[in-house]
């Protein structure tokens, strides 16, 4: 027995060493990995600097209102730029501004693109002062800031406590009436519409009524088969000449069709 564990001593004292160089390794390789990771985060951070930001898509707002407003920086670190933050820099201060996407394109670019809404419809408030909106009805500014593109004046009802870059709020007892107005202008988004139609009016959200200048009253009905009556519209539009005046029945009978009421000189 006693041969035995001077034995086991001798074994157990010739592992020490192993188990020595083996702490020592491990430790030799953390070391190094941590060097490598030092590294590329001191690569990173002096390599990928934003040195350019390039603005796509703006028309209303100039390349350098865009790069104030987003936040971004020369000098900033590429790889750590916020992209919500920017998005929402530019979409809070920019009412003009529907979408926005950032890009990276490394080395040292970030790219903002972004999407202006259309002045589509100009609307009075229940206090006297007049206002652009979008499609969605959001609030792009007072008509005093003036504008020369085709807007649509949109009649019926009144907004209450406008305010730019928010959505407009209907007076009360004309959601409604607001609500049609809207929906009519998001269907001919895109139509070709936009540029003849004048006017809209949705008192009552039944019997909705237009104006393509002064040539044409449009009866549009109430906003059921919106797609449907707005390429109909189109259609007939394209089928009048150009001397023709009058009513655009798009109420549409039994069998889905509309009609046209020449004016008369009287009338």
């Amino acid at each position: 027995m006693p041969n035995q564990r001077r034995s086991a001593r001798r074994a157990s004292g010739r592992r020490s060493p192993r188990r020595h160089e083996n702490q020592t390794g491990i430790a030799g390789r953390l070391l190094i990995m941590l060097a490598v990771v030092a590294a590329i985060v001191l690569g990173v951070a002096l390599f990928f600097r934003v040195r350019s930001v390039e603005v796509q898509g703006n028309r209303i707002y100039s390349d350098e209102q865009v790069r104030e407003v987003s936040g971004v920086e020369a000098g900033d670190n590429l790889l750590m730029v916020n992209r919500a933050a920017v998005n929402g820099n530019i979409t809070a201060r920019m009412p003009y501004v529907r979408n926005v996407s950032v890009g990276l394109i490394l080395p040292d670019t970030v790219v903002i693109k972004i999407e202006e809404s259309e002045v589509a419809g100009v609307v009075s408030a229940d206090v006297g002062s007049t206002w652009y909106v979008n499609t969605e009805g959001r609030i792009l500014g007072s008509t005093t800031d003036g504008f020369d593109g085709q807007v649509i004046t949109l009649s019926g009802f009144t907004i209450t406590a406008p305010e730019v870059g928010q959505s407009a709020k209907a007076s009360e007892g004309m959601e409604e009436s607001m609500s049609a107005a809207l929906s009519v202008l998001r269907a001919m988004e895109g139509s070709g519409l936009m540029d003849q139609v004048t006017s809209i009016d949705t008192e009552k959200s039944y019997d909705i009524r237009m104006l393509c200048g002064e040539q044409y009253e449009v009866l549009f009905g109430g906003t059921d088969e919106l797609d449907y009556k707005v390429w109909y519209l189109q259609e007939v539009l394209n089928m009048l000449e150009p001397y023709q005046a009058g009513t655009i029945d798009l109420t549409l009978d039994q069998e889905g069709r509309a009609s046209f009421i020449p004016w008369t000189e009287t009338e």
